[in-house]
């Protein structure tokens, strides 16, 4: 596995996409001291009050991001489907969709807040940033195996 093949927009996007991944599961969300005891809830549990569905749509999103990276660039064997529009604009929109998630569910749920919901809404803005310059990056030619898509 050549990680030399990785541009800067890959290496952020799967870097902190994988230290996202690892934190939605084991950083608090919302933390509230009662009596000395701290109560902590993660961004992927709730209950009736607590919101979980945004955080569980953006870790879908960040592994499917996440995977489609480091597909294109270190299994070049691998074709990929074609879209309406290029990878490189989807993987953007993608990167974009993961903060936006996370920032709803801050919306959505505003009470007793950790400092971690914060990192990790910052940690997917990165995300978003390395998005954008994936999106920058000219679009690789249809691969010799593949059909450009078709017009409707």
């Amino acid at each position: 596995m050549d990680l030399n093949k990785l541009s800067l927009g890959d290496k952020i996007v799967a870097g902190l996409g994988i230290l996202e991944f690892i934190l939605l599961f084991i950083v608090p969300w919302h933390s509230i001291d009662v009596f000395g005891e701290t109560f902590t809830l993660k961004p992927l549990e709730g209950d009736y009050e607590a919101v979980a569905w945004p955080a569980a749509l953006a870790l879908i999103v960040l592994i499917v991001l996440v995977a489609v990276v480091l597909i294109r660039k270190l299994a070049p064997t691998v074709n990929l489907p074609n879209l309406p529009i290029g990878w490189n604009q989807a993987i953007f929109y993608a990167s974009i969709a993961v903060p936006a998630l996370l920032l709803l569910k801050l919306i959505l749920q505003t009470d007793a807040l950790s400092f971690w919901a914060y990192v990790l809404i910052a940690i997917g803005v990165g995300i978003a940033y390395g998005g954008y310059l994936i999106s920058r990056e000219p679009e690789p030619a249809v691969g010799a195996g593949t059909t450009p898509p078709q017009p409707f």
